[in-house]
C-alpha cells in the first residue's frame, strides 16, 4: 500500500471517529433533555418533588443511550466509507434508523414511566426523539459539506482507471471527467480490451496496456476505482474482468449500456453521471452485521450445549487411533487460507498418496466416521471456525486449493465464491449434497452462486431449516 493510500485511509478513519463522537454526544444530550423533562415536568406533577435530582442513574442511562445509538448506526453501516457516500441516501437512511430506534427505545425504556395522563408518554418521547434527530441531521449536513469542500479542493482524491475500447471511452470521456470532478476521482489512464496497435492516448489520458496488464497497473498505481466501458460486442470479456476486479477489492462502475447483463444487486451512482456500481458485498451492512452476530451467538450456544456430545465423539474417534480433531487447509473469503476443524472420520493414512475425494463405500472411512458423516456430526468443531471469523454458519463450502484450481479451470466463475465467508452448511450442500468428483463440485457450485446472488438473512434461515431436515434424515455420506 502506497504512503498516499495509507494517508487517505487514516483521514477516512479520522472522519469516522468524528461521526461516531458526534452521534454519541447527540444521544447523550437527547437523554439529558429527556431526563430533565421527566424530573422537572412529569415527576413533580406526580410526586410533588421540590427540585430536580440528578441521581446516579442519569450517567448510566446517558452512557447506555449513547452506546445503543452509536451501535445501531454502526450496524446499518453508516460509518463505512465516510468520504465516499451519497449524502442524500445517508440522510434518508438516518431517518429510517432513527424511527426504528426511537420506537424501540420508547417501548423498552419509557413505556413503564409513572404518568398522570397518556400524553406525557408522547411528550417524553417527542423531547428525546426530536432532539436526537435534529442533532444527527445537522451533523451529517455539516460534515458532508466539509468533506465535499475538501474533495473539490482535491485534498481527497481517488486514483481511477478506465477499462474499455477506444471509441466507447472517447465518446464518454467528457461525462466521465465531470463524474471525476464531482466524486474526487483522479483519472490515471485507460486499459484497452482490444489491444489494437493504432490505439493511444484519449484526450491526454494515457493508454497503459491491455487486459493482461490490468492487475499490474491496479497494484502499481494503487487504483481504488475502475470504470468499465465495454461495447455490446465485447460483453463476453466482462465476466473475466469483473472477477479480476472483485479479487482486488476495487470499486467497480460501469456505463449504462452494460446494465442488461448485471444482477439485480447494482445501484445507480449519483455523482451527476448515470453509472452503475457493482457491489462487492452481496449483503447490505445491516444484514451482514446481523448475520455475523447470529453466527457468534448460535456458535457459542452450540459449543456450550453440545459440549458433552463433542467430548463423547472426540473420545470415541480417538479410540480408533490418531487425533480426534483433523485440521486441513481450506480457502476462505478472498481466497485466504485457513485451517478448518473436523472430527476425523478417516484412517490416519487416508491421504498418504495425495488428496482424494471421498466416495460411496470408501474403505478409508472408519466405522465411527461413517456414522459421523451420515449425520454430519464431523462438522461440529467448525462452530469454532465460525467464532474466529474464518467461516459463517451458512455459506459456500470451502475447498482445498488443490481442487479449487481444478474447478477454476472448468468454471472461472468459481472465483465469485470468494466474495463471501464459507459456511458449515450451504445451499449447494442441502440441494446437491457431497461431491465425489470435480465435475460434481462444478455442478454444486451453481447452487452456491445462486445463493450468493440472493444472499439475505431470510435465505440463511431457509438453508438452516433444510440443513436440520437433511441431518434428521441422515443424508450425509
Amino acid at each position: 500500500m502506497s504512503p498516499r493510500s495509507v494517508r487517505l485511509r487514516k483521514k477516512a478513519h479520522g472522519w469516522r471517529i468524528r461521526y461516531l463522537l458526534w452521534d454519541g454526544l447527540g444521544a447523550w444530550m437527547a437523554y439529558t433533555l429527556l431526563y430533565a423533562y421527566r424530573k422537572t415536568i412529569i415527576e413533580p406533577a406526580r410526586f410533588g418533588l421540590a427540585e430536580m435530582d440528578w441521581d446516579a442513574f442519569y450517567q448510566i442511562g446517558a452512557l447506555l443511550t449513547a452506546l445503543l445509538w452509536v451501535g445501531t448506526i454502526g450496524m446499518v453501516g453508516l460509518y463505512l466509507q465516510p468520504l465516499r457516500k451519497s449524502r442524500l441516501k445517508e440522510l434518508a437512511r438516518i431517518v429510517q434508523v432513527w424511527m426504528v430506534f426511537c420506537i424501540s427505545y420508547f417501548i423498552f425504556f419509557l413505556l413503564d414511566d409513572f404518568v398522570d395522563v397518556y400524553k406525557s408518554y408522547f411528550k417524553s418521547a417527542g423531547v428525546f426523539s426530536i432532539s436526537l434527530l435534529c442533532w444527527t441531521i445537522v451533523g451529517r449536513i455539516f460534515f458532508g459539506y466539509l468533506i465535499r469542500h475538501r474533495i473539490k479542493q482535491k485534498k481527497f482524491t481517488f486514483p481511477t482507471l478506465l477499462v474499455g475500447d477506444y471509441q466507447t471511452l472517447e465518446a464518454h470521456l467528457p461525462a466521465l471527467r465531470r463524474h471525476a470532478r464531482e466524486s474526487g476521482e483522479l483519472l490515471t489512464g485507460w486499459i484497452s480490451v482490444s489491444a489494437r496497435k493504432e490505439e493511444g492516448a484519449i484526450d491526454n489520458l494515457p493508454l497503459l496496456g491491455d487486459l493482461h496488464q490490468l492487475v499490474h497497473w491496479i497494484k502499481t498505481l494503487h487504483i481504488e476505482d475502475v470504470v468499465v466501458a465495454l461495447p455490446s460486442n465485447e460483453h463476453t470479456q466482462l465476466t473475466s474482468v469483473i472477477l479480476d476486479l472483485e479479487m482486488l477489492g476495487v470499486r467497480i462502475f460501469m456505463l449504462p449500456d452494460t446494465y442488461g447483463i448485471l444482477s439485480g444487486m447494482v445501484g445507480i451512482d449519483e455523482h451527476g453521471v448515470p453509472l452503475i456500481e457493482w457491489h462487492l458485498e452481496p449483503m447490505d451492512p445491516w444484514q451482514r452485521n446481523t448475520k455475523r452476530v447470529a453466527d457468534i451467538l448460535i456458535s457459542l450456544l452450540a459449543l456450550t450445549t453440545l459440549f458433552p456430545l463433542l467430548l463423547l465423539v472426540a473420545i470415541r474417534v480417538q479410540m480408533d487411533g490418531g487425533k480426534a480433531l483433523y485440521r486441513q487447509e481450506r480457502l476462505g473469503k478472498h481466497g485466504k487460507i485457513f485451517h478448518i476443524l473436523k472430527f476425523r472420520s478417516m484412517k490416519v493414512s487416508a491421504e498418504t498418496s495425495g488428496p482424494q475425494l471421498s466416495k460411496d463405500d470408501d474403505p478409508r472411512i472408519t466405522s465411527i466416521g461413517r456414522i459421523l458423516r451420515k449425520y454430519r456430526l464431523d462438522e461440529l468443531p467448525q462452530f469454532w471456525n465460525v467464532l474466529t471469523g474464518d467461516m459463517s454458519l451458512v455459506g459456500p463450502r470451502p475447498e482445498r486449493a488443490f481442487y479449487a484450481e481444478q474447478i477454476l479451470e472448468k468454471a472461472p466463475q468459481y472465483r465469485h465464491i470468494y466474495k463471501v465467508q464459507p459456511g458449515i452448511t450451504s445451499w449447494g450442500m442441502v440441494r446437491f449434497g457431497y461431491a465425489s468428483t470435480v465435475e460434481e463440485m462444478v455442478a454444486r457450485m451453481e447452487y452456491d452462486l445462486v445463493y450468493i446472488e440472493n444472499m439475505s438473512f431470510f435465505n440463511d434461515i431457509k438453508v438452516g431449516i433444510y440443513t436440520v431436515w437433511t441431518i434428521l434424515q441422515g443424508r450425509g455420506k
